[in-house]
């Protein structure tokens, strides 16, 4: 029970969705519109098939089908999607499932919940709402008392095995969904592990091993009757009991699956019938809690599955850990970095980290990335930490940031950045996000901005000033610099005044003055 406490104490505080999600309203009703343009700027999940790249946001799903010079967006705004934010997302040609996740207030406190799965079986022209994967409830009427069943029954290689019923999106977000061209898997917090062989319109429930099991088959299941027979509960199908029964991440093709859950890495290679499971106990692999894992296929046709680990405080560590299906042995080059999503090639891997974009060749030696601008620094993503990565197959990196998109086509040396734009302001001059917290937005380097907005001509020289409520000037963010290009173009403040401290809460004015021309924005600021 601590260990599930800490594991639910752990998630609470780096969920990736806590940061992402935004609640909204629910609707069935669905809409022939999309959004013009990046729907959200947080990007949580990439998915590219050709030309056509699929985005999940914390507002919603994006896509560009002309390898990313144009997008559109799909919310539940235009589309027949649940509510909240993409928590994770998987296609397979025209066919596209995205499941969404937000956070609701309960007599618990905030918890996170699973907002349902969409799919669309024609390129995202239409979208069917399938609901969120849960069991029924089951209720029992007795000489007029009712009475609710907390269990079913699942068949485990002969053996009838309790399930406990989950029947609430409440702590039920559904975090990773693959497709083995037959069957389609979800992982989710409360649900577990799951698959459905009709695209998503019914799912069945999968066992995995028990905590201190290395593996689940026949023969384990025929030592074990007796002692099921004799505890059932206690052997049941059940996150709170079973961290292994918790599952958060899965990568399948033809009948190997692979998934990584709050007590280790299980492998079957029969569809999800038997299972080999791999912790930290019984391994190298660097932890037992696995958020994100990848399939490599290297050159000389051997394969590595990689997956990202974080710490569950019981001697396990936050690390990156790789899997060689030559020698059966896992291995530990990247510690203590928490990666969020992970990409590679035939030659190199990628991990998506709090601190960056880590890159190796090798897989034993990684180097972090630079921060990413265009060329000209008009757009710069302000965000040191990266949420999703993308190798596309004509080789273009693909990267989703806190703030924004940056695609590479030489390797990372240089970047293309496309945001979504908050403002509902036509405004050319103004500033954002609004309000501005210095400690927590836009952090770049470890630092905090207040983007501010302008349009200028190359050569124009600009200034702009912070003043205080009482029209005080706290700050000269930039004093006669000529402008390098024509057009939209950006300055940051870091919500410092002169003196380098913090500035108090509070409504600050910014002037913004191109040559004899003066503009005037504001922003609150909130610490």
């Amino acid at each position: 029970m601590k260990r599930l406490l800490a594991l639910l104490i752990l998630l609470s505080g780096i969920s990736l969705q806590a940061q992402l999600m935004r609640p909204s309203q629910f609707s069935l009703e669905s809409a022939d519109s999309v959004y013009a343009g990046l729907i959200g700027s947080s990007i949580s999940d990439i998915v590219g098939v050709g030309d056509t790249i699929w985005l999940g946001t914390g507002h919603g799903l994006s896509a560009s089908f002309d390898n990313g010079d144009s997008y559109i967006g799909f919310s539940r705004r235009f589309s027949n999607f649940g509510h909240g934010g993409v928590s994770a997302l998987e296609v397979s040609g025209d066919t596209i499932w995205v499941a969404m996740g937000f956070d609701t207030t309960t007599a618990f406190g905030d918890l996170k919940a699973g907002g349902g799965i969409s799919r669309s079986i024609d390129g995202g022209a239409s979208w069917t709402y399938l609901g969120q994967p849960m069991d029924s409830l089951q209720m029992n009427i007795v000489n007029g008392d009712t009475t609710y069943e907390k269990y079913s029954e699942i068949n485990v290689c002969g053996v009838s095995i309790l399930a406990v019923d989950v029947v609430t999106p409440v702590q039920n977000i559904t975090f990773d969904l693959a497709y083995d061209g037959e069957r389609l898997w979800a992982t989710s917090f409360g649900g577990g592990l799951r698959f459905s062989t009709d695209l998503g319109d019914t799912w069945e429930r999968v066992m995995l091993p028990w905590d201190g099991l290395s593996t689940l088959d026949s023969a384990t299941i025929t030592s074990m009757e007796q002692d099921i027979l004799d505890d059932p509960e206690y052997y049941a199908q059940d996150g709170i009991l079973h961290l292994n029964h918790v599952a958060f991440a899965v990568k399948a093709w033809n009948d190997t699956v692979w998934v990584g859950t709050g007590a280790g890495v299980n492998r079957s290679y029969n569809g999800g019938i038997t299972w080999d499971h791999f912790t930290f106990q019984n391994s190298n692999i660097s932890g037992n809690w696995v958020i994100a894992l990848n399939r490599q296929l290297l050159e000389d046709g051997s394969e590595r599955i990689w997956a990202s680990t974080i710490t569950t405080s019981t001697g396990d560590v936050t690390g990156f850990s790789f899997y060689e299906s030559e020698t059966g042995y896992w291995r530990a080059p990247l510690l203590d970095q928490k990666v969020w999503n992970i990409a590679s090639d035939a030659n190199t891997v990628y991990a998506a980290s709090d601190e960056g974009l880590w890159k190796s060749k090798d897989g034993l030696h990684f180097t972090l990335l630079p921060n990413y601008h265009n060329p000209d620094y008009s757009e710069i993503a302000y965000s040191d930490e990266v949420y999703s990565v993308l190798v596309n197959d004509d080789g273009a990196l693909w990267v989703g940031t806190k703030d924004g998109l940056a695609i590479s086509y030489n390797d990372g040396l240089t970047w293309n950045i496309h945001k979504a734009r908050s403002t509902n302001t036509d405004d050319e001059y103004y500033a954002y996000p609004n309000p501005f917290t210095p400690r927590y937005d836009k952090v770049l380097n470890g630092q905090g901005n207040l983007i501010i907005r302008f349009v200028a001509n190359a050569g124009d020289d600009i200034s702009i000033t912070v003043f205080d409520f009482a029209m005080h000037e706290v700050k000269e963010v930039v004093v006669n610099v000529q402008t390098q290009f024509s057009g939209p173009q950006e300055r940051t403040w870091n919500g410092r005044n002169e003196q380098g401290y913090l500035v108090a809460n509070g409504t600050y004015f910014i002037r913004i003055e191109i040559e004899s021309e003066i503009h005037w924005t504001k922003v609150m600021v909130i610490n």
